[in-house]
C-alpha cells in the first residue's frame, strides 16, 4: 500500500553513505564487512515454517556453566557449549535455533535493502532484490498460518514472544520502507499482509511501561507506515502506554531506564530509537527528545577503567560500553550531536564498525575540547551513588524496585581499586539456564540478607551524599537496613547495619577477584543447611574463617586487592569460598558472615596500596 505518513519517517542519507564508502576508510571497511556477511548468509538462510515452532533464546545456554551455545546455521540438532563441549539436542534448543535463524533472515533482508541503495553493480542489486522479495513474500503469505504461542513474555507467532516478533518485524518492514519503490507489487502486497498480521498480534498486547512494550510500539510504527494508518501511528505515541508515556515514566530523571541494568537500558534505547526513526523526530516534543539524549549517554558514566559497564540485576555481564556505540551513532543521526559525546563510546584505538555509523553517524568523531574529569556523583532517582578517590571507585545501589529483573539486592556495592582489583555484579546468563539461579542468588551479591533468603521486592534510597561519602537505606515490614561508605586516599570505611522487629538470620556477603586469603587460613566446612537458600553450594573450597578478638582479617590473591578488617557481630560465624561467573574471569572469592540476631552491624575498614 502506498503510504502518505511515510514522509515523516527518517530515511538514511544514501548519497552521503556512498560518499563515505568512497572517501573514508572506516566506512569502506563497514561496507566491505556488510557485503561479506551478506554473502556468507546467502547459502545458509533457512525459514522455519508454521509447523516448526520457535522457542525462547534464553534456552540457548549451557545448564552447567551458563555459556551461550554455539549457533551453527547448518546443524539444527547439534547445539554445543564452547566452554565444556556438552552437546544439546532437545526441543527447546532446537526451537531457540529456529528463533535465531528467523532473526538472521530479518537481518539479511535489511542488509539487502542497504545493498539495493548503495551498491554500484546492477547484478549485486538484483541479487539483493531477489532475496529480499523472496523472504518478504514467504513471510507475508504464510504469516497467518503460524500459530500464536509464548510462555514467557507475551505472544508471538513466527517468534516465541511479542518481543522477538517485534524486533524481527521491524527489520523486515524497515527494509521494505527503504526500498519500496523498487519492489514488485506482489512483494508489496505480501508486506501489507505481514504488517496487518503483526499489527493485529501486537497492538492488544501493549499494556505497561516496559522495554518489551517499547519494542512493540516501534514495530507498530513500522506497520502504521506500511498500512498508511495514521490512527495506529498516533496510538504508538500518545496512548496510555505509548512512547511518550514510556519516555516520561520509564526513564529515571538522570537518564537511566527503570530496569537499571545497562544492557536492558540500551535494549530499551534501541527500541525507542527504532520508534523515533519511524514516527519522525519533528513530531516529538523537545522535552522528550532531551530524555532520549540523556538516556543515550548516562550509562557511560558508570563504566569501569577498561570500559566494561556494570551488570546490575538481569543482563549480560561481559559488555563494554563500545557495544553500545551504534545507539549513540543512530541517536546523533536522528537528534543531532548536541549532548551526545560519541567519543565516550569509542576509546582510543576503537574502530567504528557498525551499520549505524555508516547510515546515521557523523563523518568524524571529535573528543570534547575540554573534557569533564571523572568525579563522584549521585543519581537519587535511580538510587545509584558513585564515589571516587585515589584508592577506589565504589558504587552503592539503593533505588526503587526495578521490576521482574531486579535481583533483590538493595544496598549492594561494586568496587574497582586503583590497582585493578574488582568486586563486580555478575548479571545473568540465559534465563532458562540452571546457572542463572546462582547469578541471581543472595550468595552472589555484596550486601546483606535476612532470613537466609533474598530480600523482598522493596524500594531503597540514597539519603546522604558528598564526594567522598554516601549513606543509603532500605526497609520492608519488620526490617530496616542502612549502609554508609566513606572513601579516603588509601582505602575506605563501610558500615552496614540491620535492625529487625524480631530476631532472624542475618547474612552479610562481599565478593571480589581471586581466592580469599585469611589469617588464620580457613578450615574445610560444609554449607549450613539453614543457609541453603543463599545458594552457597555453588562455592568451591568452602571453609570456615576464624575471627581474632572479634575481627576478621581477609584479602584476595589478586593484585590491587584491599586488606580488610571486619568487625564481626558477636555470635556470628564466618565462611569463605570461590564462586563461578565472575565477569573478570577470576575466581569469585566470597566472604560470608551470618548469625541469628535482632540487629547487627558489619563494620569494615579497607586499605589498598599499603
Amino acid at each position: 500500500m502506498a503510504t502518505t505518513i511515510a514522509a515523516r519517517a527518517t530515511i538514511p542519507d544514501w548519497d552521503r553513505a556512498r560518499d563515505r564508502i568512497t572517501h573514508q576508510t572506516w566506512a569502506t571497511k563497514v561496507w566491505e564487512a556488510l557485503l561479506s556477511e551478506t554473502e556468507r548468509w546467502r547459502d545458509h538462510l533457512v525459514i522455519a515454517g508454521p509447523d516448526e515452532p520457535s522457542a525462547w533464546t534464553h534456552h540457548y545456554f549451557c545448564d552447567d556453566d551458563g555459556t551461550r551455545l554455539t549457533f551453527d546455521p547448518d546443524l539444527p540438532h547439534e547445539h554445543r557449549c564452547p566452554t565444556c563441549s556438552r552437546v544439546y539436542d532437545d526441543e527447546l534448543r532446537i526451537g531457540a535455533w529456529r528463533t535465531t535463524h528467523h532473526n538472521a533472515v530479518a537481518a539479511q533482508v535489511q542488509r539487502d535493502a542497504v545493498i539495493m541503495r548503495l551498491h554500484p553493480d546492477p547484478e549485486a542489486v538484483a541479487a539483493a532484490r531477489e532475496e529480499l522479495q523472496s523472504v518478504i513474500t514467504r513471510y507475508g503469505n504464510d504469516y497467518d498460518a503460524y500459530p500464536a504461542h509464548g510462555h514467557h513474555a507475551g505472544i508471538g507467532k513466527v517468534l516465541p514472544q511479542c518481543l522477538d516478533e517485534s524486533i524481527w518485524a521491524i527489520s523486515l518492514l524497515r527494509a521494505v520502507r527503504w526500498v519500496a519503490d523498487d519492489l514488485d507489487p506482489d512483494t508489496l502486497a505480501a508486506a501489507d499482509r505481514l504488517a496487518g498480521g503483526v499489527r493485529d498480534l501486537l497492538r492488544p498486547q501493549v499494556s505497561m511501561i516496559h522495554n518489551i512494550h517499547c519494542w512493540m510500539l516501534a514495530a507498530l510504527a513500522e506497520c502504521a507506515i506500511r498500512l498508511d494508518d495514521a490512527e495506529l501511528m498516533d496510538f504508538t505515541a500518545t496512548s496510555p502506554f505509548g512512547a511518550f508515556a514510556q519516555l516520561q515514566q520509564g526513564f529515571r530523571p538522570e537518564g537511566l531506564w527503570f530496569e537499571i541494568n545497562p544492557h536492558y537500558h540500551y535494549y530499551t534505547v534501541d527500541a525507542v530509537l527504532a520508534w523515533l526513526e519511524a514516527y519522525g523526530v519533528a513530531s516529538v516534543p523537545d522535552e522528550l527528545q532531551a530524555i532520549v539524549r540523556r538516556a543515550v549517554t548516562a550509562p557511560a558514566l558508570l563504566a569501569y577503567s577498561d570500559h566494561l559497564v556494570p551488570a546490575y540485576a538481569d543482563g549480560w555481564p561481559d559488555t563494554p560500553i563500545t557495544n553500545f556505540t551504534r545507539h549513540a551513532e543512530k541517536a546523533i543521526g536522528l537528534l543531532g550531536p548536541d549532548g551526545i559525546d560519541l567519543s565516550a563510546f569509542l576509546p582510543t584505538g576503537t574502530r567504528r564498525d557498525t551499520e549505524a555509523a555508516l547510515l546515521h553517524g557523523p563523518d568524524q568523531v571529535h573528543p570534547p575540547e575540554d573534557p569533564t574529569p571523572a568525579t563522584s556523583f549521585s543519581w537519587p532517582g535511580a538510587g545509584i551513588a558513585l564515589l571516587r578517590s585515589p584508592a577506589a571507585r565504589i558504587v552503592m545501589r539503593s533505588g526503587p524496585d526495578s521490576g521482574g529483573h531486579d535481583h533483590r539486592d538493595k544496598l549492594a556495592i561494586d568496587i574497582e581499586t586503583a590497582g585493578g582489583w574488582r568486586s563486580l555484579d555478575l548479571g545473568t546468563s540465559g534465563y532458562g539456564a540452571e546457572f542463572t539461579r546462582w547469578m541471581r542468588s543472595p550468595g552472589a551479591h555484596s550486601t546483606a540478607f535476612v532470613g537466609a533468603g533474598p530480600q523482598p521486592a522493596c524500594d531503597g534510597r540514597i539519603d546522604e551524599f558528598s564526594d567522598r561519602r554516601v549513606v543509603g537505606s532500605t526497609s520492608w515490614p519488620g526490617c530496616r537496613m542502612r549502609r554508609e561508605l566513606a572513601l579516603g586516599d588509601d582505602g575506605w570505611y563501610d558500615l552496614l547495619e540491620v535492625d529487625l522487629d524480631r530476631a532472624d538470620e542475618i547474612t552479610w556477603v562481599l565478593h571480589g577477584d581471586g581466592s580469599v586469603v585469611s589469617v588464620p587460613p580457613r578450615t574445610p566446612a560444609t554449607v549450613p543447611d539453614h543457609l541453603s537458600e543463599l545458594q552457597l553450594g555453588w562455592l568451591e573450597s568452602f571453609g570456615q574463617l576464624q575471627p581474632e578478638d572479634g575481627r576478621l582479617y581477609v584479602t584476595w590473591d589478586r593484585p590491587g586487592a584491599p586488606d580488610l578488617v571486619v568487625q564481626v557481630p558477636q555470635g556470628f560465624r564466618c565462611w569463605a569460598g570461590e564462586g563461578p561467573g565472575n565477569p573478570s574471569g577470576h575466581p569469585l572469592g566470597t566472604v560470608v558472615i551470618s548469625g541469628y540476631a535482632q540487629s547487627a552491624a558489619f563494620s569494615v575498614r579497607a586499605s589498598v596500596g599499603g
